[in-house]
């Protein structure tokens, strides 16, 4: 029998004896079981026994506040895209956006968490004595949450199953003391030998999503409780996408518009399927005068200005927020990156058809200036047109779409290869999704010899061997299997198609634009708060080369976390002088027959929910000016049988 089926056994006798008076639960352990003693002493799973109180006021403790998210009012139209031909912004708005910030307060634990209550020590103590609980057979732990009430201010009482040795463990609140009281004198005092091995882990807290953690492993009889020299570092950052500053807000608007176009498209399509008929939706624009666009389309084709790009060619290093900042207002240099700038303006599906409609007029009729350059679909039938190749094409369906998703990928991707190269952060392979997407480019070129050719003979009326019907951008219904051919591929069988579009594929684009995209943010706090520029590179070959999680949306609860290795000596400066901001220390001692170990945990908060036990209600933290910590000690007696 496993493990895991013989505690649920024990869970089982349990609820049958004691289910009537206390709650019992068999899962995940609670939050501060797992930071005051570990992940490993904790387990994946145990059995609890807590009282449940779910009457009066839910209780809320002081942590770090964060700003909540303004109220806005529900439109079925989403406008991220602002305008480049007006500017609706209230200044009066932006400078009285201190005055009243409104804060949500985010705990350490989880709301469930806040409903238990613990029961008499001596309740506890007279479960853990009963024969049945003795007899049990099982692997894993019994934990029984005390209120506190005994002198020794007991938390967590543990029963472990051990087929070999008789082990117990004990958690008690130590109260709220000065980080000077916290030394190794003391440490060894309370374990009541002298260590054989002590492990220890120092947290620094940089920012509210932004932690330090230092660990190493002594054989001192008095171990440092502070080594900034040889300890094993670990930076932690979590990125929540409702936090993105106002530096980088520019692009994560750019690809929460491209992830509703997608949506869109795949909503559009299941319709399809379905036998609904309808036009798509298109929900992001603010909206433009169309008379305007067709102007700013005009010219952006015949503008002899744009050929003139702003890029850096210098070896000169520019600090990594002024590259950011340059990039919102670089100047495009390709057509279509300025032609997305354009048509994602547009108020509806219809005005954006009407759009394509007028930039297809002008590619046809005007002297184009600006040659598309990009390896696009909208770049292919712009340049064949002007190069009176191709017939007018029709747009039809989610055509629309698709060719302003694959632009926007485009041009996106190209600010973000502007600032990982102009910072020298990275090189621009680390960008792409894979290998076999930098071979397809390369391949493109040869693939040009026969789209003329099949252009060619579209225009001559010759028959294609094998088909029906020449290949002409009026031919847009093709054949199924073409929905799986990349955005730049090559044309299939049935003629050169307007647009290209495969779900699994565009998710994997999107996906992997977030992953750069919270890389980026990722170092931006590095050098804001740490400015540790020797160590770019690393991290970004370390994040940028791990598969990028799917994702199919994006909202403000959606998050990114990373936790990377560093060298002490990149931190040894910043750190230096400063008190940990929570510390995990382990004692250790054994022999043949026994083995001791004493977790001390001290953090600058309570991670535990007031109302767990009444031990945390004469807390007098808040009345001592120095660093101050709460504290547990937690003993663990492990005997041969």
């Amino acid at each position: 029998m496993s493990a895991s089926a013989n505690l649920a056994n024990v869970y089982a006798e349990l609820m049958r004896r004691c289910g009537e008076s206390y709650t019992i639960t068999y899962g995940a352990p609670p939050t501060y079981l797992v930071s005051m003693v570990g992940a490993a002493d904790a387990g994946k799973k145990i059995v609890l026994v807590f009282k449940e109180d779910r009457n009066g006021a839910v209780a809320r403790l002081r942590t770090t506040p964060t700003r909540a998210a303004p109220k806005k009012e529900s439109s079925a139209d989403l406008d991220l895209t602002g305008s480049p031909l007006k500017d609706d912004c209230l200044v009066d708005a932006i400078a009285d956006l201190s005055i009243d910030l409104q804060l949500e307060h985010s705990n350490p634990w989880k709301l469930e968490e806040e409903y238990q209550r613990g029961i008499p020590v001596d309740k506890a103590r007279s479960i853990v004595c009963s024969e049945f609980l003795q007899l049990a057979e099982g692997l894993g732990s019994v934990w029984f949450l005390c209120d506190g009430s005994d002198l020794g201010q007991t938390q967590l009482l543990q029963y472990e199953f051990n087929p070999t040795h008789f082990s117990r463990g004990i958690l008690s609140y130590q109260g709220v003391r000065p980080a000077y009281l916290v030394t190794s004198q003391s440490l060894v005092r309370h374990h009541g030998k002298t260590p054989n091995e002590t492990l220890i882990e120092n947290s620094y807290q940089v920012n509210s999503h932004m932690r330090l953690r230092c660990s190493w492993t002594s054989s001192a009889a008095l171990p440092l409780l502070v080594n900034l020299n040889d300890c094993d570092v670990a930076l932690n950052h979590t990125f929540r996408v409702g936090d993105c500053s106002s530096l980088t807000q520019d692009f994560m608007n750019q690809l929460r518009i491209l992830v509703y176009i997608r949506e869109d498209i795949v909503s559009y399509h299941t319709d399809v399927k379905q036998g609904v008929s309808r036009d798509p939706t298109y929900r992001c624009g603010s909206g433009i005068d169309m008379d305007e666009l067709r102007e700013s389309i005009n010219q952006t084709m015949t503008d002899v200005s744009g050929l003139i790009g702003r890029y850096s060619i210098s070896n000169a290093e520019f600090d990594i927020e002024d590259v950011v900042q340059r990039a919102k207002v670089r100047q495009l240099t390709d057509l279509t990156d300025k032609l997305w700038e354009l048509l994602k303006c547009c108020h509806s599906y219809k005005d954006l058809k009407i759009a394509f409609s007028m930039l297809f007029q002008c590619a046809a009729r005007c002297n184009i200036v600006n040659t598309p350059t990009n390896k696009n679909r909208l770049a292919k039938i712009i340049t064949e047109l002007a190069n009176r190749r191709l017939a007018m094409p029709c747009l039809s369906g989610a055509e629309p779409l698709e060719l302003l998703l694959e632009i926007g990928l485009e041009k996106l991707y190209k600010d973000y290869e502007f600032i990982y190269t102009e910072s020298k952060m990275c090189s621009t392979n680390l960008l792409k999704e894979d290998s076999s997407e930098a071979s397809m480019d390369d391949a493109t070129p040869q693939n040009l010899p026969q789209l003329r050719k099949s252009l060619h003979n579209a225009v001559r009326g010759d028959p294609t061997p094998g088909a029906g019907m020449r290949k002409t951008l009026l031919h847009h219904h093709g054949a199924v299997n073409s929905r799986s051919a990349k955005y730049a591929g090559s044309d299939d069988d049935t003629g050169f198609k307007n647009s290209h579009f495969d779900e699994h594929e565009s998710t994997e684009r999107i996906s992997k634009l977030f992953q750069i995209h919270c890389t980026l943010e990722h170092l931006l706090m590095m050098h804001i708060h740490l400015n540790l520029a020797n160590v770019y590179n690393d991290v970004c070959s370390e994040l940028l080369k791990k598969p990028p999680k799917l994702v199919e949306s994006i909202d403000d609860q959606l998050s990114d976390v990373m936790d990377i290795r560093l060298s002490a000596h990149y931190v040894r400066d910043h750190l230096d002088g400063k008190d940990p901001y929570s510390r995990h220390i382990t004692m250790r001692s054994h022999n043949k027959f026994r083995e001791l170990k004493t977790t001390f945990y001290f953090d600058s908060e309570n991670i535990c929910p007031p109302n767990l036990a009444q031990c945390f209600q004469c807390d007098d933290k808040e009345m001592v000016k120095e660093r101050t910590y709460h504290s547990w000690i937690y003993h663990k007696i492990r005997s041969l049988k």
